[in-house]
């Protein structure tokens, strides 16, 4: 399975740039991921990321073939670092080319924040960890190009905290899904909750939005408000996103942590699956939309990771 997934990755990257890319105005592609598909055509930034660290890691492991050649894992690198805006931030499909004034000319009745592009905490968190395996598999490739990235990538990741803990999430929903990629960023530099205030309060902020049985809720009216609004129920997939987070904040205290793992293990049915809930996905602060696999990715992340920190425990 993961080799014949490794053979679409292979495929599916797009190898060239668009004829007449300056006179088009269209963002470099060469060595990117789409969002869906390669004849999609468009770079888009956590894509790529993705895609790239899916690459490295399956070709470094004994008995994968070595599909996608180093300077093809280099073409994306090349590809990510044109991403990055004055802020530090990353965007998702091209960096920021004007004013969000722009938006006064938002013809469009039910999207928001379309006419330009901005920085997106979930970008920017898979561009730094993408950046970061590529530099354990080729060292010396743009070394300080890279490490400069970086380090405007964590100073856009501190800086868009809001003051109670949280970032604003735009590719999911939404103060639980940027929490969780924020604090996978701030770990990655070795900021976590023991020496770090706003790691710590990233983790205050999850910990006060977790509901009686243990879980997350949260509903896609935050995306639209701008505000943390609570779901009716628990939800297993930001039940997984929250867990995660806290998990890579370093949070000491496990009973929080393994009160939501035992809320995902009991909602898991006896051929092994969760059932799809409530909408996980958003675009542009008021498109909905599921991600079936969400409900098998993340439950198995999550679960993965709390037994490889606390050990294969008896929870239910």
């Amino acid at each position: 399975m993961l080799t014949k997934a490794l053979g679409f990755l292979d495929d599916q990257q797009i190898r060239e740039d668009c004829k007449d890319q300056e006179a088009c105005y269209r963002q470099r592609r060469k060595g990117a991921w789409a969002f869906s598909t390669r004849d999609q055509g468009y770079t888009v930034s956590d894509c790529t990321s993705e895609a790239m660290k899916a690459v490295i890691m399956l070709q470094r492991l004994p008995g994968y073939p070595q599909l996608v050649s180093d300077d093809r894992i280099r073409d994306a690198i090349d590809t990510l670092l044109t991403m990055q805006n004055p802020s530090g931030g990353f965007a998702s499909y091209e960096p920021t080319r004007g004013s969000e004034y722009m938006e006064y000319l938002n013809a469009a009745e039910v999207f928001g924040r379309i006419m330009v592009e901005y920085d997106y905490p979930e970008c920017t968190t898979a561009v730094v960890t993408a950046l970061s395996l590529f530099s354990q598999h080729d060292p010396t490739y743009r070394k300080a190009e890279i490490a400069k990235a970086k380090e405007g990538a964590l100073k856009y990741i501190r800086k868009a905290q809001r003051p109670d803990g949280s970032w604003y999430g735009s590719w999911g929903i939404c103060f639980t899904y940027a929490g969780m990629f924020a604090l996978e960023s701030l770990a990655s530099v070795g900021e976590k909750y023991e020496n770090s205030s706003r790691v710590r309060k990233a983790c205050d902020f999850f910990l006060g939005k977790q509901k009686e049985d243990g879980g997350w809720g949260e509903s896609y009216k935050s995306c639209e408000t701008g505000e943390y609004m609570h779901h009716a129920k628990s939800q297993v997939v930001q039940t997984c996103w929250a867990l995660l987070g806290l998990m890579e904040a370093g949070f000491p205290d496990r009973e929080p942590i393994e009160r939501g793992i035992r809320l995902v293990m009991g909602r898991q049915k006896r051929n092994g699956e969760w059932e799809q809930e409530a909408i996980e996905g958003v675009f542009n602060k008021s498109c909905m939309i599921s991600y079936p696999n969400y409900k098998f990715i993340f439950p198995v992340k999550a679960l993965g990771m709390f037994a490889k920190r606390y050990g294969d425990i008896e929870i239910l």
